[in-house]
């Protein structure tokens, strides 16, 4: 939980610095919110090569190699003289430090926990938004007070502390991985590892396709939320809060994606659906709304949306894919989030600097938003039916005749 407070808010808290980025620089908006879009997109994206590594050695060493890379991009942003420097910097090294962090947490909580890996997931995953609400506020009191460069200073103190973390998990997962009793495994190849044979699942491929549009603008509306705001004429402070708005209601939405499949026993599928059709309709609401409280309003119902979608994506793959698998599935899930966060960032970017506002990516988030929720509803009603035919079979094979 604390990896993924400091891994998921950094990231986020990027939306604040964006626009500090923009006047010192003058640079587009565009190649500025690569920075951003790059370090969250990397902590996802990431997973399809820190996944073999997290697995050979063990989610503990890999946090505290991610606090060395996170701290060391956030030293060398403070040196940058422009904004590639920090797309490097924060985007790339920086970013991948936290996806080791990031993508370890999910690991050791799946092994440790036996039972209700839902709950689990729900929670690391909610404390990961208490970190999006912390940092945007952290990082705008810094700027005020220090200047972009010390801030970058200061946060690679921050995550400099995933190292201490990490070796607490280390010692805490150790015995999971090896035991006296227990016979060493037979170690398997490369290709084994990769677990090529989950692309020919049909379930979760229709998953991990979906990321890419949902999440595309849907990261960018957190991108962006901030330069929205101050576009429409509410200062840094005010929009800001906006952005933090939205981060901490993922908290509550992330308990109840939990709780909606290990308490209620709603599907994943069923339960992303009835959220994304909601989300859908707020993101055009956006458009024609521009009040500050209604878009208060918006911005909170969208983090608990997304939260929702956001939780139940790690429970579908959980019941759709066996327990070996599970953790290259995760890192395959994430790549492609990552993919989608990677560009969103220069997408929604370029809508701006074409049209002048932001409409044409709400517009699109919605569209999306709702035409994936009719897939899931699709998918859910398809897997329904395999189970049940798959049941008639088991009844038919297991009746025997009682002829003497």
């Amino acid at each position: 939980m604390c990896n993924t407070f400091l891994s998921v808010g950094f990231a986020v808290g990027l939306g604040v610095v964006f626009v500090e980025i923009l006047d010192v620089f003058d640079a587009s908006r565009a190649q500025t919110s690569l920075m951003q879009s790059l370090c969250l997109g990397l902590i996802f994206t990431g997973a399809l090569v820190c996944g073999p590594i997290v697995a050979t050695i063990g989610p503990g060493n890999s946090v505290v190699l991610g606090g060395i890379l996170s701290m060391a991009g956030c030293v060398g942003a403070t040196f940058a003289p422009d904004v590639n420097v920090l797309i490097i910097t924060i985007g790339v090294i920086t970013g991948i430090g936290h996806c080791f962090s990031y993508l370890s947490s999910f690991v050791a909580v799946g092994q440790v926990l036996t039972a209700k890996k839902g709950m689990g997931v729900s929670l690391i995953t909610a404390t990961s938004n208490l970190g999006a609400f912390v940092f945007p506020q952290l990082n705008r009191l810094a700027l005020d007070e220090y200047g972009w460069r010390s801030t970058f200073l200061l946060l690679a103190g921050l995550n400099f502390h995933l190292c201490i973390s990490g070796l607490i998990l280390r010692c805490l997962t150790k015995p999971i991985y090896k035991t006296k009793s227990e016979k060493d495994p037979k170690k398997k190849s490369f290709v084994q590892e990769l677990h090529l044979h989950l692309f020919k699942n049909g379930p979760y491929m229709t998953v991990l396709l979906l990321q890419l549009p949902i999440w595309c603008f849907y990261t960018g509306e957190i991108v962006f939320i901030v330069d929205v705001a101050e576009t429409r004429g509410y200062d840094l402070e005010a929009a800001s809060y906006l952005l933090s708005a939205l981060t901490v209601a993922y908290v509550p939405g992330n308990l109840v994606g939990g709780m909606l499949h290990t308490v209620f026993k709603i599907s994943g599928l069923l339960s992303c659906s009835m959220a994304l059709v909601i989300c859908g309709l707020l993101s055009i609401s956006f458009v024609y709304f521009s009040s500050y409280a209604v878009m208060m309003m918006l911005a909170i119902g969208h983090g608990f949306l997304l939260a929702v979608v956001e939780v139940s994506a790690p429970i579908i793959v959980e019941q759709i894919t066996d327990p070996a698998s599970y953790s290259a599935a995760l890192s395959y899930l994430f790549g492609i989030t990552g993919f989608a966060d990677i560009s969103s960032g220069p997408a929604s970017g370029v809508i701006r600097d074409a049209t002048g506002n932001y409409l044409l990516m709400f517009y699109l988030a919605g569209g999306f938003a709702m035409l994936m929720a009719l897939v899931c509803i699709c998918l859910e009603i398809w897997m329904r039916r395999k189970r049940m035919a798959s049941a008639e079979t088991t009844v038919s094979s297991e009746t025997v005749s009682t002829n003497l």
